[in-house]
């Protein structure tokens, strides 16, 4: 009769644990200890300094977009500013507004008045600056979304990015009505709100001694060491110069402002608490890891709209901590460092299979058509990554994440396109390439 009873207490106890069992066991995924732990030497360097410099240019010179504001010409020619301009062409198909109107003919004929094309001179100037507000960089020169279909009201075709305080950019070209102005920034062209940016010289780029790097999510500057009033919220991977000025509770960084006569510094602040790092961190797996794990349930974002980000804006977050300056796309991202397998080199689904088995964790991109992820290693033989991500195709239905979450690969298992593991079109690892005998993903290095 005891051994019956014991037996049926110890029943009632597991029945009454399983619930707490497979929230501890979700828990494990969702905290950065977890994947840190699975690692031998997470702290161990992935690459120099040295090496992070030649791989920020390999891909600066790989990708038409971004550039090195600081060395662009004095002087465009004429024909470059209009193959620039002309990058995307006013969208043939119909789109809509944000209230899911159609657009007729005469909105994109005021766009591509207001582009001014005919103020293209044979020699163009350029003129520098800095981004002084969070700022939204446009295909064109409009600040209404536009859409592709009435439900589609979170994806705005024109939005390109989102670019923070502090980030250089160079003046092109300016718009019709003089509000807006064609810029080259530092992952790429577009279209900025004039009043956003200060212009100086070329001088004024660039600053002295150790940078202070934000690592947190998202860090608050104040005009005063009182921290009452902010001047502006910066994301992940923003970088300021520091004042020569020092103060015990706060970190005084140089900031730009819109001056008289243009571009001017002042001082700003940020609390001595605050997720900053003086200098930018290691190139470690536990760095990587821990950072993406910041913005764990942070909402999606496209294209960076309202302050938010989305898919390659997240990783690019992460990465830009230990100064390595990845594309603002996930396509270009998905062709940084060193490329194990693509699908644009005629390889077998075996070899991405193969590809993704031998994935180094925190150092692996994963991509899917139009996303990319961050590998995180394996649980119990099945791979997970953590991403940001809108949502996925579930029995023919959209299943909603909207937001940075982890993931096994095998989402998506029950729609036509199949698991994501499946999906695959590309495995890199941010680390100088190996290019050996044509082969470009046959490095493989031991962490």
């Amino acid at each position: 009769m005891k051994t019956r009873n014991l037996s049926i207490s110890l029943f009632f106890l597991v029945f009454l644990l399983l619930p707490s069992m497979s929230a501890a066991a979700r828990a494990g995924v969702n905290n950065s200890d977890y994947w840190i732990g699975k690692l031998k030497r997470p702290d161990k360097a992935v690459m120099t300094a040295g090496e992070i410099e030649a791989l920020n240019r390999s891909i600066l010179e790989g990708d038409g977009q971004m550039a090195d504001v600081s060395v662009l010409p004095d002087l465009i020619s004429g024909s470059q500013l209009q193959a620039w301009l002309n990058e995307d062409h006013l969208p043939t198909p119909q789109r809509y507004d944000a209230d899911g109107i159609p657009l007729d003919d005469g909105f994109f004929a005021g766009l591509a008045h207001n582009m001014n094309l005919s103020g293209v001179a044979d020699e163009n100037p350029v003129r520098f600056g800095y981004v002084i507000e969070r700022a939204d960089i446009r295909a064109f020169p409009e600040v209404r979304p536009v859409l592709k279909s009435p439900e589609k009201a979170a994806f705005d075709t024109f939005q390109y990015s989102s670019i923070a305080p502090g980030e250089p950019a160079a003046l092109l070209h300016t718009s019709s009505d003089g509000l807006w102005g064609f810029f080259q920034t530092r992952i790429v062209r577009g279209w900025l709100p004039l009043e956003k940016v200060a212009l100086g010289e070329r001088e004024a780029l660039g600053g002295d001694g150790d940078v202070i790097v934000v690592t947190g999510s998202s860090v608050d500057i104040f005009v005063d060491l009182k921290f009452k009033e902010t001047v502006a919220s910066v994301p992940m991977g923003a970088v300021f110069y520091p004042s020569k000025r020092r103060f015990k509770g706060a970190w005084a960084i140089r900031y730009p402002a819109q001056g008289a006569d243009g571009l001017i510094w002042k001082d700003a602040y940020i609390k001595k608490g605050a997720d900053v790092s003086k200098g930018f961190l290691p190139y470690t797996r536990r760095n990587v890891i821990r950072q993406a794990f910041k913005m764990l349930g942070e909402e999606y974002g496209w294209g960076g709209r309202d302050g938010k980000r989305d898919c390659s804006e997240f990783i690019r977050s992460i990465f830009a901590t230990m100064s390595i300056r990845l594309p603002r796309n996930s396509s270009r991202q998905a062709v940084a460092g060193d490329v194990r397998a693509h699908e644009e080199y005629e390889i077998t689904r075996e070899d991405m299979a193969l590809a993704l088995d031998e994935a180094e964790p925190g150092i692996t991109l994963l991509g899917t058509p139009g996303h990319i992820m961050l590998y995180l290693g394996e649980r119990k033989g099945t791979p997970y990554v953590i991403h940001q991500i809108f949502g996925y195709m579930d029995n023919s239905r959209l299943k909603v994440i909207n937001k940075v979450a982890v993931t096994d690969l095998n989402i998506g298992s029950r729609s036509k396109s199949g698991p994501f593991r499946e999906r695959l079109r590309s495995v890199n690892a941010i680390v100088k390439p190996a290019m050996a005998d044509g082969d470009a993903y046959n490095s493989r290095q031991s962490f």
